[in-house]
């Protein structure tokens, strides 16, 4: 089945794009985005298993073959076209890395000349990344990166991993071959990786432990591509039929449903002895492959030139597949790169500039107190402070006003109903208009017990039956002895929500190295400040209370006399302690509403409240000292490292994102992109898009059996759609492809030959619509037929052939528009070379 993407590729339509295509992935590998996992192709096997001679015939050049020089961790092996040939070399380094190591890291490396071999490169390459004898050398998550461009180049990237090792040896320990299987396992798990398993044909592959791991993390074959290297081997420990049966997908424990492919390594070379060209090596498979038992195996499946053709096109297409997913991840890694960068703010040298700094922040802190403290919680500019929706937890502590007044409505509640010493509760009166006063018990119990007992103990000098007016006053203090603890705890609670809003203001408006530092040497002693404030006007207050001070308030005359009445109805009398006592009852009512407000207003509004409006006062940074403007605003090495990091990682990100949406605009890419799994789903080029189901005849259908080493896609199901509006034709079927030929000369985008197993159907020559993968085209203009009964657009004179199907005349007489591309490549280029006939 050959898939829109693929063609399009093969048809040079994205040949501008495949690089780019590349380069996103290249982006993305130097940006090291933990939450973006990579369309990529990883090349793994056992250590004897001949991986090297697959990157050495895949790029040309010959690596170190000493025991460890490149296995110790990733290598990615970029392949590029360029007019002239070079090699480089260079590292990107680990992101945890300190920053320091991290530039020496990127510095290294350079282009490959008469004066830096490629070999010695990369032993000073090996030897900077994880030098022998340093624990932990095989847990570098490094990546080294070997670059080659040509003019023959294909457009491929494959990441090589540390070979898999059964026994510890003198180079690798046992906990060394633990951190390589880990690094195996994070690679391979990822289901956007394609596995090239490789295979070495001098063993049974029964037990290799990368066809155990590759059925452990790719159980269905789905994204697996297998490689044989050593096929001359095979004959010498009397294998050689059962590989052929491996490479041609017989062996169902090993089917991978994207090929098995079969590489054969150069022979033994002498000291100097050069290595092989392209062509001699080609010579050399040809001569193999065409002669004994090999001789069987298809030859789309032999050589290097067929394996990079499918890894190039395969990544390509991988690649291609998720690309719309990839541009939402690109987006929120921008996002968070962005807000940690914002968080680190930027970095400052001089004290000079870290006032300016500081002063430019505390502006940008008092627009967020003004509005908080006085309630109308308006954002400024650009700022999302305050919430616009309800928070279920409750007022968030960005609403300060709101906080407050809630607090001040709890603390009036509090002194009404605790503030008394003790509390006199009234019986319920009967409802008679003619029934007595019911008599309040506990009222006339404290009469008797303290306020007859007080009057006897401050008599002085003056006159029997005189008052005593210093009596309602004494009663009055010890009765609201609770009032200083509750003004005391509401002082408190008011200091708590205060610091709770510092605490989210500075956590939004503030970079986060000066938070702590800023809390520590200037908020705190301004809000020690603040509250000291509001202790001395809280005990002022107290004072306040002491002071024997008559009510000049007509209420409390209005309220008394009312109690004469009350208490002298029916011929009753009252005694001198309960009219003191009922004096200083109603005397403390009224100094109850007075105590609230002159607590609210003098404690909290005056000094915590309104002084959080001039706590972000800009003039006080230049009273500061430098050594406290140092202190808040400089930063430490950590920082500088992280923010220097992280702009390293923010460009990258930026040229990722360019790229990858240049590439989601490109219709080829928006078609194929629907039918596309979803991120965690299987990737393989065979699941999506799936192939379009075909009636054929019987004849057609046994002459088109799958060859060996190619993988028969299943058939997708059917999506609804509206069909009242088109009419299948009949289709002229096209003949059969001619047998499979060598490639041509050049490496260029080669579309893998896949073919399709139709299911059975009557053979009515009639073929059912795919669905549409792509949005409708536009109208067109309305369609008649001629004398010959072949439809034609009145606005064209390109009319269509007899026998053509009706869609042919939807491009203007070519290959319909809509075509999924659901012939092979065969029925495609022979539909683009028919010549349209004219009316």
């Amino acid at each position: 089945m050959v898939t829109r993407l693929e063609v399009a590729l093969d048809a040079q339509e994205l040949a501008g794009d495949q690089r780019a295509l590349l380069d996103l992935i290249d982006k993305l590998q130097f940006a090291q985005l933990d939450n973006v996992k990579l369309p990529q192709i990883v090349v793994v096997g056992d250590q004897s298993a001949g991986k090297s001679s697959v990157l050495e015939a895949i790029t040309g050049t010959p690596f170190p073959r000493d025991a460890g020089a490149c296995t110790r961790f990733a290598t990615e092996i970029r392949l590029r076209r360029a007019p002239q040939a070079s090699i480089t070399v260079s590292v990107i380094p680990d992101k945890n890395r300190p920053f320091p190591e991290q530039e020496r890291l990127r510095q290294f490396g350079g282009m490959v000349n008469t004066n830096m071999p490629f070999e010695q490169l990369m032993r000073s390459a090996v030897d900077m990344i994880a030098p022998k004898n340093i624990p932990g050398r095989f847990a570098a998550r490094d990546i080294l990166v070997v670059e080659k461009r040509g003019p023959d180049m294909p457009l491929l990237t494959l990441v090589d991993l540390p070979g898999l090792v059964r026994n510890a040896n003198n180079d690798q320990s046992l906990e060394d071959i633990r951190t390589i299987e880990a690094l195996s396992d994070r690679y391979m798990k990822s289901s956007r990786t394609i596995i090239l398993a490789v295979v070495g044909g001098n063993s049974d592959y029964v037990q290799a432990p990368i066809l155990t791991k590759a059925r452990h993390f790719d159980p269905n074959g789905s994204r697996t591509i297998g490689v044989l290297t050593k096929p001359d081997l095979t004959e010498s420990i009397g294998l050689e039929d059962k590989f052929i049966d491996l490479v041609m997908n017989k062996d169902k424990r090993n089917d991978f449903r994207l090929g098995w492919y079969v590489l054969l390594n150069p022979g033994p070379r002498e000291a100097g002895q050069p290595w092989p060209t392209p062509e001699e090596r080609r010579r050399v498979e040809d001569a193999f492959f065409n002669s004994g038992k090999w001789a069987q195996v298809p030859r789309n499946i032999c050589g290097t030139r067929a394996l990079m053709q499918k890894l190039s096109i395969q990544l390509q297409l991988h690649i291609g597949k998720h690309v719309h997913v990839l541009r939402k991840q690109i987006q929120k890694a921008l996002d968070d790169t962005t807000n940690e960068l914002q968080s680190l703010g930027t970095g400052k040298d001089t004290p000079e500039e870290m006032r300016i700094e500081l002063v430019e922040l505390f502006s940008a802190s008092k627009e967020l107190v003004i509005p908080a403290v006085y309630g109308f919680y308006k954002n400024p500019p650009k700022k999302n402070f305050f919430r616009v929706t309800a928070d279920p937890r409750g007022t968030p502590a960005q609403n300060l006003r709101a906080r407050a007044s809630e607090e001040n409505d709890r603390f009036s509640q509090r002194i009404r109903a605790q503030g008394r010493k003790l509390n006199f509760a009234m019986p319920q009166p009967s409802g008679d208009p003619d029934a007595p006063v019911p008599v309040n018990h506990a009222k006339r119990e404290f009469v008797t017990s303290e306020v007859e007992m007080l009057l006897r103990q401050i008599r002085g000098t003056e006159f029997p039956m005189d008052a005593k007016p210093r009596a309602v006053y004494m009663l009055f203090q010890s009765y609201s002895e609770n009032w200083p603890k509750l003004a005391q705890e509401h002082k408190d609670n008011l200091g708590v929500v205060c610091n709770e809003f510092l605490g989210e203001l500075i956590d939004y408006a503030w970079p986060k190295r000066m938070r702590e530092p800023l809390r520590r040497h200037f908020l705190d002693p301004q809000m020690k400040a603040l509250m000291a404030k509001a202790q001395h006007e809280l005990d002022l207050l107290m004072q306040d209370q002491n002071l024997e001070v008559q009510p000049y308030d007509p209420e409390y005359e209005e309220r008394l006399r009312a109690w004469h009445i009350t208490s002298t109805q029916n011929g009753a009398r009252y005694t001198e302690a309960e009219e003191v006592l009922e004096k200083m009852l109603i005397y403390y009512e009224l100094a109850a509403k007075t105590f609230i407000r002159n607590t609210i207003v003098q404690v909290v509004e005056r000094h915590l409240l309104q002084g959080m409006y001039g706590i972000f006062n800009s003039v006080e940074v230049l009273g500061l000292s430098n050594e406290i403007v140092e202190a808040i605003a400089a930063e430490n090495k950590e920082t500088r490292d992280r923010r220097q990091t992280l702009k390293v990682q923010k460009k990258a990100i930026e040229e990722a994102k360019d790229i990858c949406a240049s590439l989601a605009m490109r219709k080829e890419l928006r078609a194929y992109a629907e039918d596309a799994p979803e991120d965690g789903e299987s990737t393989s080029d065979d699941e999506a898009p799936k192939p379009v189901r075909r009636s054929t005849s019987k004849r057609s259908r046994r002459s088109r059996q799958p060859s060996s080493g190619e993988f028969t896609p299943q058939p997708q199901p059917s999506r609804g759609y509206d069909d009242s509006t088109r009419y299948s034709q009949p289709q002229t079927q096209a003949p059969p492809p001619p047998p499979s030929t060598h490639a041509p000369s050049t490496y260029g985008p080669i579309r893998p030959e896949v073919t399709v197993e139709t299911d059975h159907v009557p053979d009515t020559g009639y073929t059912t619509r795919p669905p549409q993968a792509a949005p409708p085209p536009p109208p067109r203009p309305g369609k008649v037929r001629d004398e010959e009964g072949r439809a034609y657009s009145p606005t064209s004179t390109t009319r269509t052939p007899r026998g053509a199907p009706e869609q042919y005349y939807t491009n203007g007489g070519g290959y319909p528009s809509n075509n999924p591309f659901g012939n092979d490549a065969a029925e495609f280029e022979a539909s683009r070379r028919r010549k349209p006939v004219r009316g």
